[in-house]
């Protein structure tokens, strides 16, 4: 109520100091005939006043209940007898979806708790004194909730607590000293929220932190220092923000992140040298992005690198070195971009990889070594491209592949035993591509006759001619295919061995004159 009146007051409804000594807060309200929550929901509706607005929330947050901590040896008794379920052989307290506004009151929280749950409730706002002198506490759980505020000082007596989770509430700005004192912290979920920006030194007081989640908010800058001093960090997700840049040195301290993801932002430009620190990073997502070029050198110290994804930025070209030192790299996507060209051996170092992704693409032809290297290569997706041309080799450098798709492209036949390499094939994809039902096809209808058992999806047709249109492929037989061209059967080789002869000329005598 009193800050109430200050609002009141600051706003000119009240000019005379003489209000503040001679009326209680009380009396003020009943004389203003203002109805507060009207007043608050007025300028949420209008936006006109952040200020007042966050003044509100301080407010309403100095009207939430404290619970009542116990030392008292029935302790655990007494927290049975309330709304919460009481765990003493766990020392936990789970309040988890229970509809609560507020923290309720009549709940008393042993002192040696050491997990909190109040997780899927109603919540909007903590007093400052909600959780004091819990320095057993090491779990607490306030995901979904309602929470837009949360004052500086609600988390300085949780010395010891290890795991904090925020994830999905309507948290805005949040205090540069929200989290300094949680020394021990290990854990952080901010993710869900609405969080605008962060001070540079956020996590300063957080040198144990292991993983932090601070995805799905609105953070549209990262400042160079915010991850200073991390040097534990294992897992880091700022994926689905605003991000435009990253600075080059905003990495140097996480010398021992495993994963890093950075999905779903505005990123149009890496620099090199970005991630140099990062020489244990198993795990590198920056997918849907604006990303149009891989900088000289960007990986070039990735060496531990599994798993990189890059689908669904603006790519529109694969350099020849661009992957080279990613030997343990296990799973490439460079789906959805525009790459028009691969250049023949660019994996020619990546003989551990296994999934290959490059669906989607600008792809017109395919040289001979533009998978050499892959020779653990089982997963490979090129369709939805507009290849027409592929070596008749070009499989024979990914003999352990199990499932291709060429589905999607401008075929109009596949070159004689290009097919052949692939003895471990599981599954292969080869529909909506315009078919040309000749004698050039004849090979890979006969393949696709034999391995029927091997084409998923739709099953390819003739697209032409025109009397064969519609046709399935597996039907086609020779006549079908060949009648009347035996001048164009460049592509055909015989199906049984045949020994070549040569016919010798018959001498000749030359007549004595």
């Amino acid at each position: 109520m009193r800050t109430f009146l200050y609002i009141f007051l600051i706003t000119g409804g009240v000019k005379s100091d003489d209000y503040v000594c001679e009326i209680n807060a009380c009396e003020a309200l009943e004389q203003s005939k203002i109805d507060l929550q009207e007043f608050i929901d007025s300028l949420e509706d209008s936006n006109n006043n952040s200020h007042l607005v966050k003044l509100e929330r301080r407010l309403r947050s100095l009207e939430q209940p404290v619970w009542k901590v116990s030392k008292l040896n029935e302790r655990w008794l007494e927290c049975a007898q309330g709304p919460c379920k009481c765990r003493p052989e766990t020392k936990s307290l789970s309040c988890w979806q229970q509809g609560f506004a507020t923290l309720p009151p009549l709940q008393v929280l042993p002192q040696d708790v050491i997990s909190i749950d109040l997780g899927i409730n109603g919540l909007t706002t903590l007093n400052k004194n909600a959780f004091p002198m819990l320095s057993h506490l090491s779990e607490l759980d306030l995901f979904d909730n309602e929470l837009d505020y949360l004052p500086e000082s609600v988390f300085d007596d949780l010395n010891n607590l290890h795991y904090l989770r925020l994830h999905k509430n309507k948290l805005e700005d949040v205090s540069h000293n929200l989290l300094f004192k949680l020394k021990n912290l290990q854990t952080l979920d901010m993710s869900n929220n609405n969080i605008r920006q962060l001070h540079p030194h956020f996590f300063k007081g957080n040198l144990k932190l292991i993983v932090l989640h601070m995805s799905r908010n609105q953070i549209k800058i990262v400042p160079q220092t915010l991850f200073s001093n991390l040097g534990v960090l294992e897992d880091l997700d700022f994926s689905n923000n605003k991000i435009e840049r990253l600075p080059k040195f905003l990495f140097t301290d996480l010398k021992n992140l495993k994963r890093l993801q950075l999905a779903e932002n505005r990123i149009d430009y890496l620099p090199t040298g970005l991630f140099d620190p990062l020489s244990k990073l198993e795990y590198l997502n920056f997918g849907k992005n604006h990303i149009s070029s891989i900088s000289d050198k960007l990986f070039g110290n990735l060496a531990n690198l599994k798993f990189l994804q890059l689908t669904s930025n603006h790519l529109r070209r694969v350099q020849l070195n661009d992957f080279a030192n990613l030997q343990n790299l296990e799973e490439l996507h460079l789906g959805q971009n525009f790459i028009a060209e691969l250049p023949e051996n660019c994996f020619e170092t990546n003989n551990n990889l296994k999934k290959l992704f490059l669906f989607a693409n600008n792809l017109e032809e395919l040289g001979e070594k533009s998978f050499n290297g892959l020779t653990n290569l089982t997963s490979l997706l090129i369709n939805n491209n507009i290849l027409n041309s592929i070596h008749e080799d070009i499989f024979s450098y990914t003999p352990n592949l199990e499932k291709l798709d060429l589905d999607s492209n401008k075929f109009h036949f596949l070159p004689s035993k290009s097919l052949d390499y692939l003895d471990k094939l599981i599954s292969i994809k080869l529909a909506k591509n315009p078919w040309h039902c000749d004698c050039n096809i004849l090979y890979l209808a006969l393949w696709v006759d034999e391995n029927k058992n091997k084409v998923w999806d739709t099953e390819p047709t003739c697209r032409s001619p025109a009397d064969l249109g519609g046709a399935l492929l597996k039907d086609m037989s020779f006549n079908d295919l060949c009648d009347g061209q035996w001048a164009s059967m460049v592509n055909l080789s015989p199906r049984i061995p045949v020994r070549q002869v040569t016919i010798q000329p018959p001498p000749t005598t030359e007549k004595n004159n």
